[in-house]
């Protein structure tokens, strides 16, 4: 029989009383990992997260949560700007007069009753939904969505014609779907998917993202060679780089507010 002593390990604590349970206004979740050794910090849509693995003591993880307090706070504070300016520019309740961010423009929706149809122009939106006031909800937001989708499929597909001939590569495939962390993506079969969120911003952004999907004909990578391609087909896209990502909090939370399930709290009315 071993001399050595056997002694059971109490389980680290669940919380740290040290720490806030609130960050500039949001809920501090603390989530505990039985593997792992690092400490991660983030901030999500509604709340802030503290990734603290069981065998990091707890001096160690409020040291590190001290050390990145000022980040997080700053951090949280544009997230709830985001989804402030995303609330006051989208909304699409029927019994109120609605608005939708459409290629980079503010565009009013006029809703009324009758059988489900989107009309589109330069200056306004006429959406037709249902009597109920569920039914007419979930009519507008599928009927926003898909208008949106058609609208940059319909312009994607210009670019395509017009930029395909220079990389020498056609594209297989247009897909529009909402995406959380890319604008576009090309597939090993040659489709380009492009994020819905880029049909609320301005159509620049749009078209450099299709640009850059291209350039991926020519270098699959990010290499020297890749961005010779993208600024020989459209010399300015450092801008609208800096523009994508300065926009990046704002459009995401347009594109949750879009998607939000009708009759949650808010995102998808007045």
């Amino acid at each position: 029989m071993s001399g050595r002593l056997l002694i059971r390990r109490e389980r680290a604590a669940r919380s740290i009383s040290q720490l806030p349970e609130r960050v500039s206004g949001w809920p501090l979740q603390v989530e505990r990992l039985a593997r792992g050794s690092r400490l991660k910090i983030s901030v999500e849509s509604g709340f802030a997260r503290l990734i603290w693995p069981e065998r990091v003591s707890a001096t160690d993880a409020l040291a590190f949560f001290e050390q990145h307090r000022e980040w997080l706070e700053q951090t949280v504070r544009v997230h709830r700007q985001a989804l402030d300016r995303a609330a006051a520019d989208l909304a699409l309740d029927p019994r109120w007069p609605g608005r939708v961010p459409w290629f980079g423009r503010l565009l009013p929706i006029h809703f009324e009753h009758g059988p489900a149809r989107l009309d589109i122009d330069n200056q306004a939106i006429r959406c037709r939904v249902p009597k109920g006031e569920v039914a007419a909800a979930k009519a507008a937001q599928r009927l926003i969505i898909a208008g949106l989708v058609d609208a940059l499929a319909m312009r994607a597909r210009v670019w395509l014609r017009e930029y395909e001939p220079l990389v020498g590569a056609r594209c297989q495939a247009l897909r529009i779907r909402p995406m959380r962390s890319l604008w576009g993506s090309l597939s090993p079969q040659g489709a380009i998917a492009l994020n819905l969120a880029l049909a609320f911003a301005d159509e620049s952004l749009a078209e450099y993202v299709v640009v850059h999907e291209l350039a991926h004909f020519v270098a699959r990578d990010h290499s020297p060679r890749f961005w010779a391609v993208v600024a020989e087909l459209y010399p300015d896209y450092p801008q609208r780089r800096q523009q994508l990502n300065r926009e990046h909090r704002y459009l995401q939370a347009l594109l949750r507010r879009l998607y939000a399930p009708v009759g949650s709290d808010g995102p998808a009315t007045a």
